[in-house]
């Protein structure tokens, strides 16, 4: 060990090792730190007070990490609440960083030294982009608790002021420029003003003209890398802020996701508001721009400007104070006429009313304390989107709450002719569902032939029979309700076969008008024949594992096998005949079956077959020709 400056002076008490001569020492590291920390905080004109904030904000998020697994700091660190994912900790405490270093760049005031006495149009606009951070940060969603409207318009009121001057105020840019940008500015302003107001096509096209407000911000940012006043940093920024979120919007297109890129973006989305700290702060220092010489006519530039948008909040205030209808009142949908014929008022009064109104599921179609004009607006957007999924994700968003039915209806007073769309595709998709279902059938019934060609019967029939959960099926009259529903094999009152009976037999239980078979199959597809003829044929037992004959009545002269799927989740894919041949009478069924070897070239070829022989007879007697081996 050595002295850190060869022992001279005597009094140095530093020391470092003698291996690593000329190094500092831990210590130093951490007091050269603190220093430039101090230099840093001490070169902005809030620097002090945003340290502190920023500190206590870490200390937040720094307990807010270890509280419940770390689930609150996602709060923390967006301000908004998202899906937490346990194993997810990286992106929210590198968002916290983000937020603190945002924190710091709001609060630390511009740089020293600052510019001097500066024009009155860039002092304005530096009070205005103030307002537009605070408003950002808390001032909108206070005003939104007492007004969407009201909220809605001062926000653009303070962004047409700030857009407006911040053009005028752009160093090292053309004329032709500032009007371009002013055009494309007020465009979107004209937009934002017209949108509460506007509905069907009126509305697209808002929306669509609404891209010159970005068309305008990208022109700003354009100017301030041409304005030697603003630093690159803050022009990345605004890039960024800009860019990032309208990307990701068109990549998600159609699709609402909450995950970690969302997040992110959610984040960068913030940076608008960096941005714009960044920017006023700069205009009050000094650099190579020379800002554009005032006018003095800022005041009455300004009125003129934000009295474009102040006229929304008086339309606003009115609507929420009251309703712009009067939908809300219980007698209207008695009161409701076909959409055709009416006029572009009357058809808004009917939707609102609808609006306004519980649904079938005694929910409100759209939450109560949205105003009239907020409704028609979202109405409009619905009627703009081309299905339903489409109409659910967007009518869920605005916290409303219907069917695909019941929202049609409503919006048919809106964009008449929605239902007629709307049932034609149910009808293309039905049609696609039908083909694709008979496809499938076909397919079934072809891996099926008749087991005793060489007999043929009077009426007979083959076919894939489709077995539900637990297997089994009946043969009943569809026409007899005496013993509760028609083939209800479940019934269990005596007066009808019973599938459980059927079990407890090992094969068939007959009463009444039906009988209850069990399959060894279920889930899956058996093969059935049926023959009816009009006296008993001959006793066919080669080649079955199991042949047993029962008495079954047919009241009404009916005896059949339910098709798929009028006979719930199962039954025969193609139609079979009805095998009481000689109307009402008493019956003799005789059923075969065996199982099938299973086939490697066609594994979805059933395993299973019966064969069912009906024909006239008295007797009720139970034989059985050949039991289970």
């Amino acid at each position: 060990m050595r002295c850190c400056t060869d022992g001279w002076p005597p009094s140095c008490t530093a020391w470092v090792p003698a291996d690593r001569p000329g190094r500092p020492s831990r210590s130093n590291k951490i007091i050269r730190i603190v220093a430039l920390l101090r230099a840093a905080v001490a070169r902005y004109r809030f620097g002090r007070l945003a340290a502190v904030a920023v500190a206590l904000y870490l200390a937040a998020a720094a307990v807010a990490a270890g509280y419940d697994g770390g689930r609150w700091f996602a709060v923390v660190a967006t301000a908004d609440f998202w899906p937490w994912d346990d194993g997810a900790r990286l992106l929210p405490a590198a968002i916290g960083v983000l937020n603190a270093w945002a924190l710091w760049q709001i609060l630390r005031g511009p740089a020293s030294p600052r510019a001097g006495a500066l024009p009155r149009d860039v002092a304005w606009l530096r009070r205005l982009l103030y307002a537009d951070v605070a408003g950002d940060l808390l001032l909108w969603e206070l005003l939104d608790d007492v007004s969407g409207v009201a909220e809605y318009a001062a926000s653009w009121a303070v962004w047409t002021a700030t857009m407006f001057l911040l053009v005028r105020a752009l160093a090292g840019v053309s004329a032709r420029f500032r009007i371009i940008a002013l055009g494309l500015g007020l465009t979107g302003v004209l937009a934002a003003a017209l949108r509460p107001f506007a509905e069907g096509p009126l509305l697209t096209a808002s929306l669509l003209v609404a891209m010159a407000t970005l068309g305008c911000k990208a022109m700003i940012i354009a100017g301030q890398g041409r304005d030697g006043r603003f630093s690159a940093v803050t022009v990345a920024i605004g890039w960024t802020a800009l860019l990032v979120p309208q990307v990701y919007s068109l990549l998600q297109v159609g699709r609402v996701t909450f995950d970690s890129l969302s997040l992110a973006v959610h984040a960068l989305d913030g940076l608008i508001v960096v941005w714009a700290a960044r920017t006023a702060h700069e205009l009050a220092a000094t650099g190579k721009g020379v800002a554009v010489t005032g006018t003095g006519r800022t005041p009455r530039l300004l009125a003129a400007v934000v009295g474009l948008v102040l006229p929304m909040a008086a339309v606003g205030a009115e609507g929420d104070a009251r309703l712009t209808y009067t939908a809300a009142d219980e007698g209207c949908r008695d009161r409701l006429r076909p959409a055709t014929g009416l006029g572009p008022e009357e058809r808004r009064r009917s939707f609102l009313c609808l609006a306004r109104g519980e649904t079938f599921a005694a929910d409100a179609m759209f939450p109560e304390d949205l105003a009239d004009q907020r409704i028609l607006a979202y109405g409009a957007q619905l009627c703009a989107l081309p299905g339903d999924r489409e109409r659910h994700v967007l009518h869920k968003r605005a916290g409303g709450t219907a069917d695909a039915i019941e929202l049609a209806a409503a919006l048919e007073y809106l964009c008449p002719g929605i239902v007629a769309r709307q049932n034609a595709d149910a009808h293309r998709r039905q049609a696609e569902r039908d083909r694709q279902e008979a496809a499938w059938k076909a397919e079934a019934n072809a891996r099926c032939a008749d087991p005793w060609p060489r007999v043929r019967a009077r009426r007979q029939g083959t076919a894939a029979y489709m077995l539900f959960e637990g297997g089994g099926y009946a043969v009943f009259d569809d026409r007899d309700d005496s013993a509760g529903d028609p083939g209800d094999i479940y019934g269990g009152d005596g007066e009808a076969a019973d599938i459980f009976d059927a079990i407890e037999d090992g094969f068939i239980d007959a009463a009444g008008s039906s009988a209850a078979i069990v399959t060894d199959e279920e889930n899956a597809a058996m093969c059935l024949t049926v023959k009816a003829f009009d006296s008993a044929p001959p006793l066919r037992l080669t080649g079955w594992d199991q042949v047993v004959e029962v008495g079954i009545a047919s009241r009404s002269g009916r005896l059949i096998v339910p098709t798929y799927p009028e006979g719930g989740d199962s039954g025969a894919a193609g139609p079979l005949p009805d095998l009481a041949v000689a109307g009402p009478g008493h019956y003799r069924l005789r059923v075969h079956a065996r199982t099938l070897p299973w086939d490697e070239n066609d594994p979805d070829a059933p395993l299973e077959e019966h064969l069912l022989v009906v024909y006239p007879g008295r007797s009720t007697d139970k034989v059985v020709y050949r039991p289970p081996g």
